[in-house]
């Protein structure tokens, strides 16, 4: 390598990179607990993730380096002065790094968590907190390791400027110059990225392990508090959470309501047991909409499998999720919360990880959640192995399948995956699996291995009088509903199949043209991406067919779920079992109209209220004209509606943070 820019700088990230590994080496040596039921390959993996972190933070210390050597004008290789401003930008930022390390260690050996954003909470009273850590810590051993190491790390970045860019400069053409720039800018992007794969490396994947050591070794402190910094507000006022309590807590039927402690807590008592215990087969389908249902009232037979699964089990044609978005669908599904997040969804938030999930309460049953693809994707592997500790995470990694797109292997596929996993199973045992579909979106990927789907042509304009964006989005919803076609046909023939509750839903519908057979208000007041299909489907149990009626919510969906397997559980949530409750309602946080709004509906009418606070508006979803306000004369009945919205939007943000296993 003949550039001395180019050596200076990949030796600089070495020598950091170097500290920082030191670090983690005593981190490990100093908590690690040696009896601990910790397996060997979790802690090989936690720590190469660890030092893949260390890189990243070693690159991005080193950027005003950068500056420094690559803009002509500040050439460190010609000006003394610029390399003595280097050294000490450089020496501040190291310096500054290994005391943020020093008080995550005192964090750690308090309250075994890596620091993060919370911890500020201690320069509230700094003299309090000095005074604590003098006496709880050998203070005055920590700095003189401390000054040793900087009086080292100035003698090695010197020897290292010595042997680098204040050596007199050799002769380079222009290709040898492209080929260094070349080199190390491939390097840095992918010490930056800190993977090969298809996700940059997050904070999420530290926690691959259960084990909240394994997870705090992978972990890279000062990155770590940057990402805890994006959420260091809790967006909750307790006042307005206590004034709507009581509002929320009789809805929620909480049998002793408690508005000082907030108990939103239920102890739910099944009508009957059913035994066996039945399994729990979740199908979570990508950008499903209610208008792709020929069910109700689609011209095109777009949905065969999903209307023949509606009409022989319960379908629930008034079912809304909170907001259009998988990740967020993601996470009310499993914590029973609206993702009310303003910025970033929950999912991405590293400080309420530990969330309660009525998933858990199926305490006798084996878990799964699959997916096609990558958990990296939105931060849900964390979300999946830190609220469900007992639930195991298949992705694409674990699956002998062809990757078909940017979303991982075809839905078919999955859905082979999932079928084979279930017939191979111990039978003794039941089982709840989650399967999360992905393909029914861009780009619309339709694999060559694809069990006899056709696709179809039409016209495109007629299509979008049937609510479809374009020809390609019409055969990926077939495509998708073959797939689960498929997965049924496999399914009946196996031993599992008498003894399962099938569960499938959208996660949102689509930003889709209107659609003629839908009813007006679908449009007019933006809530087509919102109202998606929700079916059990359980043959083998001789359940009813029905069409269930009533408006509910994807929060509400885990509550039904348990409430038809007959266990006894604990609900913490925000969602109600729908069979159980005929009176009810649905919260969305609509962002296709502007500015945003919250709002609620029921069969009649539905109310919204804009982000800012203004704008309050009253609709009749049985008006020949849905979007007309008819806020003014019916005062009194809106403000039934509006304590409902403010008091859901309120407790969700409350629980966010309060709603911990």
């Amino acid at each position: 390598m003949r550039s001395r820019r180019l050596r200076y700088l990949l030796g600089a990230v070495s020598l950091s990179w170097l500290f920082f590994i030191l670090f983690r080496i005593v981190f490990f040596y100093t908590f690690n607990d040696p009896v601990a039921d910790v397996s060997a390959s979790d802690l090989t993996r936690a720590f190469w993730m660890g030092v893949r972190f260390d890189l990243r933070l070693a690159i991005l210390i080193s950027l005003p380096l950068l500056v420094l050597t690559m803009i002509p004008v500040l050439n460190m290789g010609r000006s003394h002065r610029t390399r003595t401003v280097g050294k000490w930008i450089y020496g501040i930022l190291i310096i500054g790094a290994v005391l943020f390390y020093t008080a995550d260690f005192g964090h750690y050996a308090y309250l075994q968590q890596r620091v993060d954003i919370t911890a500020l909470i201690l320069l509230e009273n700094p003299t309090i907190s000095a005074q604590m850590v003098w006496e709880s810590y050998p203070v005055v051993w920590f700095l003189s390791i401390l000054a040793l190491l900087c009086f080292t790390w100035i003698k090695l970045h010197d020897g290292l400027v010595a042997a680098t860019v204040a050596k007199t400069p050799k002769y380079r053409n222009t290709s040898h110059k492209v080929v260094s720039v070349i080199v190390g800018g491939t390097i840095y992007l992918f010490s930056l990225w800190g993977t090969f794969a298809q996700y940059a490396l997050f904070w999420s994947d530290a926690f691959f392990s259960r084990d909240p050591f394994v997870s705090a070794l992978a972990l890279n402190p000062v990155l770590y508090f940057y990402d805890t910094s994006n959420f260091s507000e809790a967006d909750f006022d307790i006042e307005k959470v206590r004034e709507y309590y009581p509002t929320i807590s009789n809805w929620l039927g909480v049998a002793e309501p408690d508005q000082d402690n907030m108990n939103f807590t239920r102890e739910i008592i099944p009508d009957k047991k059913i035994e066996p215990p039945p399994n729990i087969v979740i199908i979570f389908m990508e950008s499903v909409g209610l208008n792709r249902m020929r069910l109700m009232g689609n011209p095109f037979d777009t949905t065969p499998t999903l209307d023949q699964l509606a009409k022989n089990g319960l379908f629930f044609p008034n079912f809304y999720v909170p907001w259009v978005s998988t990740s967020r669908s993601v996470f009310t599904m499993v914590t029973g919360i609206p993702d009310v997040a303003r910025t970033k969804t929950s999912s991405r938030n590293p400080l309420i990880r530990d969330q309660y999930s009525i998933i858990s309460q199926f305490k006798d049953h084996d878990k799964y959640y699959m997916i096609g693809g990558s958990a990296s994707w939105a931060n849900i592997r964390s979300l999946i192995t830190y609220n469900l500790k007992d639930m195991d995470l298949i992705e694409l990694e674990d699956f002998d399948r062809p990757r078909v797109d940017v979303w991982g292997i075809s839905d078919l596929d999955l859905l082979r995956e999932a079928h084979d996993l279930f017939s191979k199973r111990d039978s003794e045992k039941p089982f709840f699996a989650v399967v999360q579909t992905a393909a029914n979106h861009r780009p619309y990927s339709i694999p060559e291995d694809n069990a006899g789907f056709i696709n179809k042509d039409q016209d495109e304009q007629v299509l979008q009088k049937a609510g479809f964006n374009s020809l390609d989005q019409y055969n990926a919803m077939r495509f998708l509903d073959h797939s689960i076609g498929r997965f049924m046909e496999m399914a009946d023939t196996a031993d599992y199949f008498k003894n399962t509750i099938f569960v499938l839903f959208g996660d949102h519908g689509n930003a889709d043209p209107k659609a003629e057979h839908m009813p007006a208000d679908d449009y007019a007041l933006r809530l087509r991406s919102y109202n998606v299909p929700f079916i059990i489907y359980a043959p083998g149990l001789g359940m009813d067919h029905r069409r269930i009626e009533t408006v509910c919510g994807l929060p509400d969906l885990m509550p039904t779920i348990a409430g038809l397997s007959g266990i006894d559980y604990t609900n913490k949530t925000l969602g109600r079992d729908v069979l159980k409750n005929e009176n009810g309602m649905a919260f969305v946080v609509n962002k296709k109209i502007s500015p945003s709004s919250y709002g609620v509906l029921d069969s009649d009418y539905y109310l919204r209220i804009f982000r800012n606070g203004s704008g309050m508006e009253f609709h009749d979803l049985n008006s020949p004209d849905p979007a007309e306000d008819i806020l003014s004369g019916n005062e009194e009945m809106v403000k039934n509606y509006e304590r409902m919205t403010l008091g859901i939007l309120e407790t969700a943000k409350y629980m966010l943070y309060h709603n911990r296993n």
